[in-house]
């Protein structure tokens, strides 16, 4: 098969835009964590963020237990957190990012934290000088090139 410029075109382009996909996966994943911080808290049902651990979902129940058991829990994705609580980035304050749990008479502080590489200025900084560059780069190669293919390379 003979390659000519425009095929390479199209070739370098199509590379350039899906290594910038997997590039953008890889800066902006995150984890969300669940740490346990203190085991002996003192629960107060009518303050805000205190919950009844038979009244949380079923992740919400599953995230607590695990936490329990082993002073942290993490998941990968958004689709395995608990809707109760809320994944911070900044402090947590209670009710936000800070939780007591009831569970079977006693009460555990749990702090919840979406962490991973996907959070600062850094990945911002990354996308902006060097993912964007190269989308743009892959893009006009991917246009240029269908172009010279379409009117004989």
């Amino acid at each position: 098969m003979d390659w000519g410029r425009g095929t390479w075109m199209v070739a370098v382009g199509a590379i350039l835009i899906v290594g910038v996909v997997i590039g953008g996966f890889a800066v902006f994943d995150s984890d969300y964590v669940h740490e346990l911080e203190n085991d002996s808290a003192a629960f107060n049902a009518s303050k805000e963020g205190h919950l009844r651990y038979a009244n949380l979902s079923e992740r919400g129940q599953t995230a607590v237990e695990r936490t329990i058991q082993h002073g942290e829990y993490v998941v990968d994705s958004e689709s395995e957190t608990a809707p109760e609580f809320e994944y911070t980035t900044d402090g947590a304050t209670l009710g936000r990012g800070w939780y007591v749990v009831q569970r079977e008479g006693r009460a555990y502080e749990i702090t919840t934290s979406r962490d991973g590489p996907g959070m600062g200025l850094g990945p911002l900084v990354i996308s902006a000088v060097v993912l964007l560059p190269l989308a743009m780069i892959g893009s006009a190669l991917l246009a240029f090139g269908a172009w010279r293919q379409r009117n004989g390379d």
